[in-house]
């Protein structure tokens, strides 16, 4: 618990809110009654929903507050006309969530994600046994003045695979880890103005069998298509 409590120390702007390490702010949630047994499943959510306020810096500064409902759903707040509006629900796994007495340390983080200028929030929602970092993409809108959350519309989905963005090229690189005999995928995706994506180029590969199969992909008119399929031993 050393390191957190290190971390105690580096809590600012809102009280029990975020915590600062190597650039990355982490949200951190008050928990009135923490269990005994400190794990995100036994919170007595009958008597509390522990929340957690932070602002977003940019041109315009955004305030927002998550609350915990259950060990599976969080809701998202904004702070409008000095109250907090209810903007959405988000499911989540409570992976490698840690508490320090009453501070409960989660994976969700502040960054400027998309390097310009205005700070967004990156949710590591779930996991699995190979740890892969399952993230929902919050981006720091100043038009519309809101968080607004990235859709990946090539694939279908709003999950994307331990997202890291490239400022030099504008894209979202991505990496889904599998076992031995398991699968494995790397993409990149263009990241428009307009907070859209198109895909550029996807590796999967497929262990699941005797032989390994590695299929690359390219983008074209938003979608994948194949560009070849190799098989070896």
């Amino acid at each position: 618990m050393k390191f957190f409590s290190i971390l105690f120390f580096l809590i600012f702007n809102f009280s029990f809110a975020q915590t600062e390490n190597d650039s990355v702010q982490h949200l951190v949630f008050k928990v009135q009654f923490p269990p005994a047994s400190l794990s995100v499943e036994d919170i007595d959510f009958t008597k509390e929903k522990p929340e957690c306020e932070f602002e977003l810096k940019g041109k315009i500064p955004l305030k927002y507050s998550f609350r915990l409902q259950n060990d599976s759903i969080v809701s998202l707040y904004q702070l409008k006309n000095k109250e907090f509006t209810f903007q959405e629900n988000m499911n989540y796994q409570p992976f490698f969530w840690l508490f320090d007495n009453d501070l409960l340390f989660s994976n969700f983080k502040i960054v400027d994600f998309d390097n310009d200028g205005d700070e967004d929030l990156l949710c590591w929602v779930a996991s699995n046994i190979n740890s892969n970092e399952w993230t929902i993409i919050f981006i720091n809108d100043q038009k519309q003045q809101k968080l607004v959350r990235l859709f990946n519309t090539v694939d279908g989905t709003d999950i994307w695979n331990k997202p890291e963005f490239d400022k030099e090229t504008n894209t979202i690189n991505t990496e889904l880890y599998g076992s031995g005999f398991g699968v494995s995928e790397e993409s990149s995706y263009y990241l428009k103005v307009d907070l859209t994506v198109t895909p550029i180029k996807k590796h999967f590969q497929n262990r699941t069998q005797k032989y390994t199969l590695d299929y690359e992909y390219v983008g074209k008119n938003n979608k994948w298509k194949l560009k070849s399929k190799t098989k070896s031993n």
